[in-house]
């Protein structure tokens, strides 16, 4: 019975790996034509996890459409396609960079602890791992509303414009992505369901998706809007402040940064070391309550995160969406077809050190999460690099290392993302990929660093640099995604 159970949790894991590989970043950069090499964009590329994606991102730019326009798109259409990684019952992260004021904000859109939640919740923590199905572990999905607030921010083209590419992709034929393919046996992805839903989200008065996993009414979203926030800046990277992860992020960048004179550590709240200054809610939402944890959370934040720069003025925007764990809670709308979240599993991850309880969720309260949708620029040299990642705890290292290979070592953007990681646990060990160096693994065992085998890396990045007027796009090769461009 033991070694049954045994092999049945290597299945699970097996199977959560292979979802978490899936969720990947998308990028677009807009610029004005010029003449660039044949590895370049002289206008815009597009990145997704699927090249039918990238391709309505693409297309979205070409009729004149903000990267934000493109960005909903290319989301609305990789919650069709990759079902199983995000989609609109789940929640997503805007880092938006305005190059004309060249000011940054955050539009933080992700899923909350509803008013009614279960009680003794996160009791259930032990049994409901790996996975967490059921609607207890939904949170009240953030996903369209974030989508709304972007786009009445930012958005260029009508908003039932962004749906009407993928309602196309659903009345017509098209490839289930090789890894997708794996999880399903047979036609789980309903497409006339998901069609007929679609035409209700591009509808301005079409029904809200508000609800999760209390009693399932409207009062289970306190707040109801999200907050916009002033991103946390280190000279040149912003990104997100707490509770994301684009902080630890700038920590490591900063181990750095202390020998260039670049960052400057600051004590937060949480007794965590932060990277610079200016963190503050800009607009209304829920605040986070008092002392909010900024441990490092286990496998939580897995998502699909595009990045998209907006226009040809260098403006820029870093996405993350996420539905948590390989189709969420495994649970979805009868009414919608909308597949749900389990994001609430991801509070069983901030136990504090030491302890043997889980603090209670606090209704509004959002789960801590590794997604880190970072925009870096260079305004003297006319550079920048728009950068995110999936992989729940493998997040913060594969995006540093990218950053790291590209900015420090030199790297051509798509050598920088697909070189192997090495990623240091909550426990302390080191976990080094496939085809990582010998050498530098030996240097760091003669120095004390104790080594561990994980059955497998989930780490995906994707970037889009701009060097000068050229635009360059990097689809990880760990996933198979492919850029798009023109």
């Amino acid at each position: 019975m033991a070694q049954g159970r045994r092999a049945t949790v290597s299945m699970v894991l097996l199977g959560l790996g292979l979802a978490l590989a899936i969720v990947v970043p998308a990028v677009v950069l807009s610029r004005r034509h010029t003449s660039c090499g044949p590895q370049a964009f002289a206008h815009a590329a597009v990145a997704a996890d699927s090249k039918v994606c990238s391709d309505i991102g693409r297309a979205i730019l070409q009729q004149h459409g903000s990267p934000v326009d493109a960005a909903i798109a290319a989301l609305v259409c990789t919650g069709v396609v990759n079902p199983q990684s995000m989609g609109l019952g789940g929640g997503v992260i805007f880092t938006i960079y305005n190059a004309t004021t060249g000011k940054v904000e955050v539009i933080n859109a992700r899923e909350t602890v509803p008013t009614n939640y279960v009680p003794g919740l996160l009791d259930q923590c032990e049994q409901a791992q790996p996975l967490g199905t059921g609607a207890q572990w939904i949170g009240v999905p953030g996903e369209l509303r974030g989508y709304a607030e972007a786009h009445r921010r930012h958005g260029r083209l009508p908003w039932a414009q962004l749906f009407q590419p993928t309602i196309s992709l659903l009345r017509g034929d098209y490839h289930v992505p090789s890894i997708l393919s794996q999880f399903l046996q047979s036609d789980f992805l309903r497409p006339s369901l998901s069609k007929t839903s679609l035409r209700q989200r591009a509808d301005p008065a079409g029904p809200g998706i508000i609800s999760g996993g209390g009693s399932g009414g409207p009062g289970d979203a306190p707040g109801g809007l999200h907050p916009v926030l002033t991103a946390t800046t280190c000279r040149g990277r912003d990104s997100q402040p707490h509770p994301q992860r684009a902080p630890r992020v700038q920590l490591l960048l900063g181990v750095g940064g202390q020998v260039r004179g670049e960052c400057e550590l600051v004590p937060s709240p949480c007794g965590d070391a932060q990277v610079c200054r200016g963190t503050e809610v800009a607009a209304v939402g829920p605040p986070q309550p008092p002392g909010y944890p900024e441990r490092l959370p286990g496998p939580a934040g897995r998502g699909f995160g595009p990045a998209y720069p907006p226009g040809e003025d260098g403006s820029a925007v870093a996405a993350t969406s996420t539905i948590n764990t390989p189709f969420g809670a495994m649970l979805y709308s009868p009414r919608t077809g909308i597949l749900l979240n389990n994001e609430l599993l991801d509070l069983c991850w901030r136990r504090p050190p030491g302890s043997k309880v889980t603090p209670q969720p606090v209704p509004g309260e959002r789960p801590p999460s590794s997604m880190v949708p970072s925009i870096l620029v260079n305004t003297a040299q006319g550079s920048k690099l728009v950068i995110g990642g999936a992989g729940g705890e493998l997040i913060i290292s594969a995006v540093a290392q990218a950053i790291i290979n590209k900015l420090w070592l030199g790297f051509d953007l798509s050598t920088a993302i697909a070189a192997p990681i090495l990623h240091v646990t909550s426990k302390g060990h080191v976990e080094y990929e496939p085809r990582f160096s010998q050498e530098v693994q030996k240097g760091l065992q003669a120095r004390g660093h104790n080594q561990t085998k994980s059955p497998f890396f989930l780490n995906v990045v994707q970037a889009v640099s701009q060097d000068g007027a050229c635009v360059y796009a990097a689809a990880d090769p760990r996933k198979g995604g492919e850029a798009s461009g023109y």
